[in-house]
């Protein structure tokens, strides 16, 4: 719940009611009649923003989270804000005149607005002249014809400006507040003396876009950078012939870019704008204003505010600046002091943490502590020792955003793996792990068919990650596809390399296998010692090739060649010597290791008068074919 402020909010809304007020009143209706006068056009080019976080002479998309009234008085004076040089280009008029045609100007601008909802803020801005003096050219007769075709026009004030209504909000915010996108219409009420430089004389509009970033370079320090940039819509207005060398006035395109330093939670900053503008407008009523010399004014302005009273409503800032160009509404120099005033609408049943603290100091008069100096009392601050960086959900809990080294959104301190960015997929999705790769394929595990054997990607699920040539079936690998060798040699045939790769691969991924055998094998054509040099030569050539070309270490392999004496099909047909004829690999995981050279082959079970060999045992390891 809330409810409206009473007592010295009220009066504090009375007072500065009557002094908006009278500031309007004395712009609006205590300044000379002067309709008899030749009409001129809006020479200030500064536009004062007003709001409570806004520059001197930029707008932020920045509002208050509590709807506010505020109200802002500056004073500012600019000195040659109008060359001559900028509306005659006649050499010996120039020598005749004065530099300064409006030599200096003396001006008061008065804003009183609101902001509500954290997205809108409506205001408007009297500037009002006090002061004003210069003096027309003297023209010689060649100039623009005659004195008859040039102007002459009132050099003195003071002078009205036209009324300024602004329409603002924040069309994007994130939630840390650090950056911010906002929108501007703004209605210019011809309330200005057209005669003396006030005001345009027509109601114009203005359409503008704001945005700003905060930088953060330290947990102590930042740098707000802020950017304009609008189209206004003018009459078109001249002083002298824009074709023979005036000035000619329309449309425009207006821009800002500003950096802000806060200091001590934004008590104080520090700021410096750039801002200017350009005519859109190439025509006979206005000449070529589009980056014209004369049309084209730049101005840079440092700056400073300090916050200060009660709650920190009030605020105070001055600015000092100059031309960086020769244009029109340019000053050699401008300085301005402004102060202004914020005031709550309404406040929260439940007080905030400035109140907690206010209301603690004055029933116990003793020194706050704030261990780590972030501004947060060390008795409301739920991390005393760290310095709160104002970040996260909750930017004033008195905490700093936990650390997050891999950035995948997961603290370190919940997170199981804080230097793996976490892919939130598998079983696990939000430990802070990546999903496991076993076999180091690329594929996770979550979606590898083979997730202990290393293959390519596939389209087929069943497949997605399973060599093309081997299978691991429980216990056993399988080999799809024989070894292929030059007739009669030890020659490993380049079609084999495949095979013989992800042989390597999964002898890498697979540390636990200690030792393989490679065993080369015959069938019964020939003699059996070729054979059985045959078969020897052909698995040692393997085995190079595993080592050479694997990447595989030596001791994990060893070569043996058993010629025709371990037949697996009948070597009467085709197809069984073409069986025969192969390369075997077998695991043995306890890393033992037997000679290198082929033991004695036994002898052939189908010779004469030599009875068969008895059963062997089955092994204690279970042996894997490939």
């Amino acid at each position: 719940m809330a409810r409206l402020r009473s007592g010295v909010t009220v009066r504090t809304l009375r007072c500065v009611g009557v002094l908006a007020s009278a500031g309007w009143a004395a712009g609006l209706f205590c300044l000379p009649d002067a309709h008899a006068q030749a009409t001129t056009f809006t020479l200030d080019r500064m536009m004062v923003a007003g709001g409570p976080d806004d520059g001197i002479a930029v707008f932020r998309p920045v509002t208050q989270d509590k709807p506010i009234f505020f109200a802002q008085l500056g004073l500012g004076y600019s000195a040659n804000p109008l060359h001559t040089i900028n509306v005659v280009h006649d050499s010996t008029t120039l020598n005749r005149s004065s530099a300064g045609l409006i030599q200096g100007q003396i001006t008061q601008y008065t804003t009183a607005g609101f902001e509500f909802l954290d997205r809108f803020t409506v205001a408007a801005t009297l500037p009002v002249t006090w002061g004003e003096w210069g003096q027309n050219p003297d023209y010689s007769s060649a100039s623009f014809g005659g004195s008859a075709n040039s102007t002459s026009v009132n050099t003195s004030g003071p002078a009205a400006g036209d009324t300024r209504l602004d329409a603002r909000g924040v069309l994007y915010r994130t939630r840390d507040r650090r950056a911010a996108v906002g929108a501007q219409l703004s209605l210019f009420i011809p309330s200005g003396t057209s005669s003396a430089f006030g005001g345009d004389g027509q109601t114009t509009a203005m359409v503008g876009v704001s945005a700003e970033y905060t930088f953060k370079i330290g947990p102590h320090f930042s740098v707000i950078g802020v950017a304009n940039t609008s189209l206004d819509f003018r009459p078109v207005s001249s002083f002298n012939q824009p074709a023979n060398g005036g000035l000619g006035i329309g449309d425009e395109w207006r821009w800002a870019l500003a950096g802000f330093i806060p200091i001590q939670d934004n008590k104080y900053r520090l700021g410096l704008t750039i801002f200017g503008q350009t005519g859109i407008e190439n025509d006979s009523g206005t000449g070529n204003t589009i980056f014209s010399k004369e049309n084209t004014p730049i101005e840079w302005q440092a700056e400073g505010r300090m916050r200060f009273g009660k709650f920190d409503r009030w605020w105070a800032g001055a600015g000092v600046g100059s031309r960086m160009d020769e244009s029109y509404g340019g000053p050699d120099f401008r300085v301005i002091a402004l102060v202004g005033l914020e005031v709550p609408l309404v406040e929260p049943d439940i007080p905030s943490p400035d109140q907690l603290a206010a209301a603690r100091r004055k029933k116990h008069p003793v020194e706050m502590i704030d261990s780590d100096h972030d501004g947060i009392p060390d008795d409301i601050d739920a991390c005393p020792n760290e310095p709160e960086d104002h970040l996260g959900p909750d930017p004033n809990d008195g905490c700093p955003v936990p650390p997050d080294r891999d950035h995948d959104g997961i603290p370190d301190q919940f997170d199981k793996c804080p230097d793996q960015p976490e892919d939130h997929k598998g079983a696990q999705p939000n430990d802070g792990c990546p999903d496991p790769d076993s076999d180091k394929d690329g594929i996770p595990d979550s979606e590898d068919a083979c997730p202990h054997e290393p293959g390519q990607r596939s389209p087929d699920p069943a497949k997605n990650g399973c060599p093309q040539f081997i299978r691991l079936e429980g216990s056993s690998v399988r080999i799809l596809q024989q070894v292929h060798f030059a007739t009669g040699k030890a020659d490993i045939l380049p079609d084999s390399f495949p095979i013989l790769q992800e042989i390597a691969d999964l002898l890498k991924v697979t540390p636990n296998i200690h030792r393989m055998s490679i065993e080369g094998h015959t069938d019964d054509r020939g003699a059996a010692d070729l054979n059985l040099k045959l078969s020897q030569a052909r698995s040692e050539s393997v085995m190079r090739w595993l080592v050479d070309r694997g990447g595989i270490e030596a001791k994990r392999l060893e070569a043996h060649g058993y010629g025709k004496t371990r037949p697996i099909e009948d070597n009467k047909t085709e197809e069984g010597r073409l069986a025969n004829r192969r390369v075997e690999f077998k695991i043995k995981e306890d890393g033992a290791s037997g000679d290198s050279a082929a033991p004695p082959p036994p002898p052939p079970s189908n010779a004469p008068g030599v009875p068969a060999p008895a059963k062997q045992e089955a092994p204690a390891k279970p042996e894997v074919e490939l």
